[in-house]
């Protein structure tokens, strides 16, 4: 059956999609390719692409020589630096923090479905899965004989546990939205999932159905939750991945060890055990990471990234990334409320030049939400017309005018954003005439803080996407619920709708263009930067397989 036909008279050049290629046990590259925004997982494709070659194909090649020639040793302890100084929680359901969400999550939970190396949709705690040709009906078929790290058995019952949590109103679960299009879960037998969708939903299984990025449908165990409570359950999670918590060894703000699942589906992790460390210094990760004390550390600063690179005992990942950051301005705070005055800030950041001193050039100048990674929808700056450009001389123009200068704007921070990132902002404003004050805090208390909406701006953004509508939708939909600066358009929130309703990748690159002129031009944000994804790990760290933002370890082994 062709994926693709045409419709009748009246309609030449429109396609309708034969949404049934989806179906599994494996969904290949090449599917996700032509489907592209029916599944979400184009965007991977081009990160792909672009890590082979920032990688550097031969010290690729050389390393996958090596590993060919060995045999994986069982057994060892990795250790991983985190450059983090807190994880608010572990909780799929939850979290917000989309650096953890893409390094940590997928080692304790798996999902229905997750990414290969290749970048097609494989079997995760699915076997298989069926799509019906119109895209409404998603049956996922469980692997037999689950369980979760409690040693309860998982079945299908759990999934519609999860989803109830997920979408439960009280819960405020960040992730429900990608369940919102859901008129019914069933469960017919303890090894089927039945989801109905009221209309397709183009990027559907990347975004809920994925290990890592499909949060609102990663299966938790009623059990535990209900043993532990909702927040002791986020520090001390029970997940069914290939790594289990150690709930004794957990200390929050310094880390915690996961051991080897001897009950996951895909066999015993050759490693017996990670040690997760928090450290927040740069200088400090790196002298652990050169001191042995650590053998792997991510992110890896980009600052630092040319001493890493220089040494030869080390293997550097550099990558692009689907993430993207920019100042967000409180509208409920005056002066933010009036466009000109965030067309000021707007205007007042020279991109180039911040990418070049907050990240040494490892990073890539923004002007909307669409990452360079999504290939199919992204333009580049210099082919769209941006009324943010730089110009500080218009910037203090429209600073006078709407009476920003002397204004003492509170800009939030935390480490996820950085240090260097937030000083290079501070230094903007400062220019422009205003004098920001700064507050750097600890995730927990930033979270809370952006949250409530209590700053009046910070660097807002999002990491580990698996389509645009991850970088957009939770952020710019007046009801999303991580717009918490009172940005509301009937106009971007149309925009947002269609780009959900629609199969045709062509069509929801044009959707997403005309959304991010919108955004642009009502400063619903200033667009700034695509950070790199960055990591750095020692050379007896055998069998990892680079896939941006996402870390899976359970083939990882060391050579010593």
């Amino acid at each position: 059956m062709a994926d693709v036909e045409q419709q009748g008279q009246g309609q030449v050049g429109e396609e309708r999609i034969d949404w049934s290629v989806l179906s599994g046990p494996r969904v290949p590259r090449r599917t996700l390719l032509r489907l592209a925004a029916a599944s979400g997982a184009v965007g991977f494709a081009g990160r792909l692409s672009r890590l082979d070659a920032a990688a550097g194909s031969a010290r690729a090649a050389r390393r996958i020589e090596a590993r060919s020639r060995q045999e994986p040793k069982p057994g060892g302890t990795l250790r991983i630096g985190f450059q983090i100084s807190q994880i608010v929680t572990l909780d799929p359901q939850q979290l917000s923090q989309g650096v953890v969400a893409g390094a940590i999550l997928p080692s304790i939970f798996s999902s229905l479905v997750q990414f290969d190396p290749d970048l097609g949709i494989v079997p995760d705690l699915a076997e298989s899965w069926e799509v019906t040709p119109d895209g409404l009906q998603y049956t996922f078929q469980l692997r037999p004989g689950l369980t979760f790290h409690n040693g309860d058995t998982l079945t299908a019952a759990d999934l519609l546990y999860t989803y109830e949590r997920t979408t439960n109103a009280d819960f405020a679960s960040p992730h429900a939205n990608k369940l919102a299009l859901v008129e019914a879960f069933e469960t017919p037998d303890a090894q089927t999932v039945a989801i109905r969708l009221s209309q397709p939903f183009a990027p559907f299984l990347a975004v809920a159905c994925t290990r890592g990025p499909g949060r609102a449908l990663t299966p938790v165990p009623r059990r535990a939750i209900e043993e532990l409570g909702d927040e002791q359950f986020g520090i001390t999670p029970v997940g069914s991945g290939p790594f289990q918590v150690v709930a004794e060894s957990v200390k929050v703000g310094t880390g915690f060890e996961m051991t080897a699942f001897e009950g996951w589906y895909g066999g015993r992790p050759y490693l017996d055990a990670i040690e997760v460390r928090l450290v927040p210094d740069a200088s400090s990760a790196i002298s652990a990471l050169e001191a042995g004390d650590i053998d792997l550390l991510d992110p890896a600063p980009a600052t630092l990234f040319e001493q890493l690179r220089s040494n030869p005992d080390l293997v550097v990942v550099e990558g692009p990334s689907t993430s993207w950051r920019g100042v967000v301005m409180n509208q409920a705070r005056p002066p933010w409320d009036n466009p000109e005055a965030r067309l000021a800030v707007a205007k007042a950041i020279d991109r180039q030049a911040f990418v070049e001193t907050a990240f040494f050039g490892l990073a890539t100048p923004a002007i909307g939400a669409i990452a360079p990674a999504f290939g199919w929808a992204y333009l580049a700056p210099d082919q769209v017309e941006n009324p943010q450009g730089f110009n500080m001389e218009e910037a203090k123009a429209l600073a006078e005018k709407a009476g920003l200068i002397g204004a003492k704007p509170i800009v939030i921070s935390s480490e996820e954003i950085g240090q260097r990132p937030t000083e290079v902002l501070r230094t903007i404003l400062e220019d422009l005439g205003l004098e920001p004050q700064i507050d750097f805090q600890q995730a927990a208390t930033f979270n809370e803080r952006w949250q409530a909406g209590d700053y009046d701006m910070f660097l807002h953004g999002s990491v580990v996407d698996a389509d645009p509508d991850d970088g957009h939708w939770n952020i710019f939909n007046s009801e999303g619920p991580w717009n918490t600066f009172g940005y509301k358009s009937e106009e971007a929130d149309r925009l947002l709708a269609a780009t959900r309703a629609t199969a045709d990748q062509e069509e929801r690159a044009r959707l997403f263009q005309e959304l991010q002129g919108v955004l642009q031009r009502d400063v619903a944000a200033a667009f700034v930067y695509h950070a790199a994804d960055l990591l750095t790990h020692h050379q007896e760290v055998q069998g990892f397989v680079p896939i941006p933002e996402q870390r899976y370890y359970e083939k990882v082994w060391l050579d010593r």
